[in-house]
């Protein structure tokens, strides 16, 4: 039998997802690692990377080439952390675009319009910021979600699993239409660069 949901389990579920700290701690490292010690590097910090799949990265263009041929930066690191985060929603050519503006010259991490650090604790500041906003919002849906399966005449017997699934699926809806206006944003205004 499923579990009890109620907005108090909802809201440590959100909690537990905004106290996971997703900053990867860059600072202290060299500015010079080869592929193997990113690899190791990642490891530690609980992430899963392989060197062929920072090697793909670099072959389609999403992460800049090492320096040298053989070095990764603290930017290169940034970025990694960053694909790392998109990828569960984004395809690499997606993230491609989105970074292109950071990425302009795949040799140089100078040219960039922001610098990547900063870019990247930027993300950080309004990814937390938006998963706080996104918690408080959760007793209403909750609230409209149970007001709903009432107004359906759902059983108590399956009113939880009822919850659960209707509370994914809003969830779900939310995801594809900020992915929607994501794939407009990149279209109308970080894309048109090309035309």
């Amino acid at each position: 039998m499923p579990k009890s949901i109620n907005k108090e389990a909802l809201l440590k579920l959100a909690d537990r997802i905004i106290d996971r700290d997703d900053q990867v701690r860059i600072m202290t490292l060299s500015d010079e690692l080869t592929i193997s010690q990113v690899v190791k590097f990642f490891e530690r910090q609980g992430r899963n990377f392989t060197k062929t799949m920072i090697q793909n990265y670099v072959r389609v263009g999403v992460l800049p080439p090492p320096v040298d041929k053989r070095y990764y930066t603290k930017d290169h690191l940034v970025l990694l952390t960053l694909i790392d985060n998109l990828k569960s929603i984004y395809s690499l050519d997606e993230i491609k675009l989105v970074l292109e503006p950071v990425i302009r010259n795949p040799e140089v991490f100078e040219d960039d319009i922001i610098k990547t650090v900063d870019m990247y604790n930027n993300y950080l500041t309004m990814r937390k910021e938006t998963l706080e906003r996104w918690k408080e919002s959760l007793p209403h849906l909750f609230d409209r979600v149970d007001s709903l399966l009432r107004e359906d005449g759902v059983r108590d017997s399956e009113k939880d699993l009822a919850t659960a699934f209707m509370i994914a699926l809003t969830i779900m809806a939310d995801t594809i239409a900020m992915k929607d206006l994501t794939d407009e944003i990149i279209s109308e205004y970080i894309k048109e660069d090309k035309k």
